[in-house]
């Protein structure tokens, strides 16, 4: 993939899902089927709908629920780290905005 896309620096290289523990992948596709849960007025972003979770862990067969289960809370506290840093960046930059259109 990094050559296809021109990269030289291999660190930065996206991991390949394949490459990780099985509970790790089961955590992605987790992250992937429950649906967000976003603040309507603001659209701050709450975290993942837990409805129906261990019905779509039966679905899938998962295996080791508890690994998975902390390997799926892992990437919603990094996915809620990320979109708050986000707002902040949009927060300031609405603001920069307001100041230079007085």
């Amino acid at each position: 993939m990094a050559e296809q896309m021109g990269w030289t620096d291999f660190e930065d290289e996206p991991l390949d899902p394949s490459d990780l523990s099985i509970e790790a992948q089961q955590a992605l596709l987790l992250m992937n089927i429950l649906p967000d849960k976003i603040e309507g007025m603001n659209g701050i972003w709450l975290g993942k709908d837990y409805t129906g979770l261990s019905d779509i862990m039966n679905i899938y067969n998962m295996i080791n629920w508890r690994d998975t289960f902390d390997l799926f809370q892992v990437c919603i506290i990094e996915f809620g780290k990320f979109y708050e840093e986000k707002r902040k960046q949009e927060e300031a930059k609405s603001k920069n905005r307001a100041k230079f259109s007085r």
